[in-house]
């Protein structure tokens, strides 16, 4: 899979066009933003002649869009229409086809149409720009004018889609009005752009919008505003403030409409559904740019190469318990690739959960190093937990990068391991990589290609959206392959169970943000899948941690000891009954706070070092 090809802001693209009236501006954007896009011309025949009579001229404008194509350097597919009334015809098309983006050429489109620009606004069920005839081939710097609403929502995710560039978002407040209609717009904007390192946000209190705007645009190469909430009937008109621009800014200008309709007053519920739309634009273009496939990274010696120019050392830590069936040929796999053959990896570890099989001894005899979690740090009272597993894997382990992988894989390659490197050795601002993947779901002989993943789906990914949606473009917050670099993985906090993977992501989230965060699609994973009692107690466990994470968020209790019991259902010899056990979801603190792994990596800086830690993580 080409992550370039499959991750879009706007993935599919539907541009329009008239014969002798090649939208050559509205190509150029449709290149730049990288969408499958369409072409579609449009006939029309006299209502006295049969359709079939549209043949010949349709043929003629195939063979024409096909030669403006190619000449304009356009990938795309060629569609004409033909019909008794190529308007009507349009709108039909284009509400049927449903793209994300309808790009047209201001104003020779509608002139040549003849339709108004409130009708088009109006009367289309997609988002639309339309682009003025001068849209350049290099941007550098684009100016995002924002108001807030759906159409500044819209705009800034239109900038953000473009080749790397800068933008500069620019609000401008005006002196005259009440201070609700300035800010409730703007609010789900207000939220995100600190957390777009791409936008460089500015703010003016002005009363003279149009003049800020032409003096902020003299820097810019090009501007991208949002049609006003309501477009008046007529032909050429696409407000007071665009009209304006567009016959004194001399600068490329693209003018965006949401698909979504605007409020006739905003609200406090409006404000928080914009704050909504603004998230989105934070998620997908999260999504798009930090979202990997293991097959980009399949070229170790490239990886290596990188290893080298980080100066980094790399340990793999293997979390087991009873694994006799698949730990070994998971670890002969991983050491022989990334080992031996291609020194990718420094160590690769087992940290074992006191199993009660022969999971520990097969290991030892394949030359691996071997520890018992509940053996380690004896003094800080031994948990059981596969997070305590990942906490003590810390201490025992040197690199400077720690990847954990999960014993259980039954189909193991050596992907689930440089995958999830790849983009931490490409990139030195990423803190943290999480694995996803298909899961089938095997039920008894039957196994279904989809289906695994059942706690991820009905517990965690519901949490995470409720709150954090920051992180709900992560696809499997739950996978057992991730890992991240020890100057960041020593500051979180550590759930000692099936809270542990939530809790990292949300961790690693608060102090570093979504843009320190990658993931990784490791294409299939077979395990064995665990009964729907164990899932659900797996359930009860990520509850408690989200809990634990809006207590520390919101400063108050929410969790009592006495909710930590669950009672779970139990059903035999034809009655019900009541099994009531413990399971709290216990806190590990950050391992940079613990006074022997102090010791160990910071002998130098003592105590010193937690100070200049938690100061680097602000």
């Amino acid at each position: 899979m080409d992550r370039e090809k499959v991750f879009k802001p706007f993935p599919e693209i539907l541009i329009p066009v008239l014969e002798g009236h090649f939208p050559a501006s509205a190509a150029i954007l449709a290149r730049q933003i990288q969408g499958k896009t369409s072409l579609v011309g449009f006939i029309e025949v006299p209502a006295e002649k049969p359709l079939s009579s549209g043949n010949a001229p349709a043929r003629k404008l195939r063979m024409w869009m096909n030669e403006m194509k190619h000449a304009n350097k356009l990938e795309c597919d060629i569609l004409v229409s033909v019909s008794y009334n190529r308007v009507s015809d349009f709108f039909h098309l284009v509400n049927e086809h449903k793209p994300d983006l309808l790009i047209l050429q201001w104003p020779d489109f509608i002139e040549k149409m003849q339709i108004s620009s409130a009708t088009l606004a109006n009367g289309l069920g997609c988002d639309v720009a339309l682009v003025s005839s001068d849209w350049p081939e290099k941007i550098t710097r684009t100016l995002v004018p924002l108001r807030g609403g759906q159409n500044a929502q819209l705009s800034l995710r239109l900038a953000m889609a473009l080749p790397a560039h800068e933008t500069t978002a620019l609000n401008i407040v005006s002196d005259k009005l009440g201070p609700s209609y300035d800010t409730e717009p703007f609010r789900g904007l207000a939220r995100i752009l600190p957390s777009l390192s791409e936008v460089d946000f500015k703010r003016e209190i002005s009363d003279e919008p149009l003049q800020v705007i032409t003096t902020y645009a003299q820097n810019s190469d090009a501007l991208i505003i949002g049609a006003p909430p309501f477009i008046e009937e007529n032909q050429l008109s696409l407000g007071a403030i665009a009209d304006a621009l567009f016959q004194q800014c001399r600068r490329p200008i693209a003018v965006v409409k949401s698909k979504r309709r605007a409020p006739t007053a905003y609200t406090g519920v409006e404000g928080e559904r914009s704050g909504i739309g603004a998230i989105s634009i934070l998620v997908d273009k999260w999504f798009a740019d930090n979202t990997f496939h293991a097959n980009e990274f399949d070229n170790i010696k490239m990886l290596i190469e990188k290893k080298k120019e980080q100066n980094v050392t790399i340990s793999l830590a293997l979390p087991a318990l009873n694994e006799e069936e698949t730990v070994g040929k998971v670890i002969k796999t991983i050491k022989t690739a990334l080992l031996e053959k291609y020194p990718l990896l420094d160590e690769i570890v087992l940290i074992d959960s006191n199993s009660t099989d022969r999971t520990r001894e097969i290991a030892q005899e394949i030359g691996i190093p071997v520890y018992i979690h509940q053996q380690i740090l004896p003094q800080y009272e031994a948990r059981s937990g596969k997070g305590e597993a990942l906490w003590k894997s810390l201490l025992v382990t040197r690199g400077d990068i720690l990847i954990w992988i999960d014993s259980d894989i039954v189909n193991i390659h050596p992907r689930f391991v440089y995958g999830v490197l790849g983009p931490l050795l490409m990139n030195e601002r990423i803190q943290f990589v999480k694995g996803f993947y298909q899961r089938p779901l095997k039920t008894g002989r039957r196994v279904q290609s989809t289906g695994g993943g059942r706690v991820t789906e009905l517990t965690a990914r519901p949490l995470i959206n409720l709150f954090y949606p920051e992180l709900s473009g992560i696809i499997q917050p739950l996978s057992g392959e991730y890992g991240g670099r020890r100057k960041a993985l020593e500051q979180l906090t550590f759930y000692s169970g099936y809270g542990v993977e939530t809790g990292m992501l949300i961790d690693v989230f608060e102090k570093f943000g979504i843009r320190a965060i990658a993931q990784v699609d490791l294409l299939e994973r077979i395990h064995h899948n665990q009964p729907l009692q164990a899932l659900s107690k797996m359930s009860f466990l990520i509850m408690q941690t989200v809990l634990r994470k809006l207590e520390n968020r919101f400063g108050r209790a929410i969790l009592e000891e006495v909710n930590k019991t669950m009672k779970i259902i139990q059903y035999q010899n034809g009655a019900y009954y009541l099994d009531v056990q413990e399971l709290p979801e216990y806190e590990r603190p950050p391992m940079i706070t613990v006074k022997e792994y102090l010791d160990k990596f910071y002998p130098e800086f003592g105590e010193e070092i937690v100070t200049v830690r938690k100061e680097e993580s602000v």
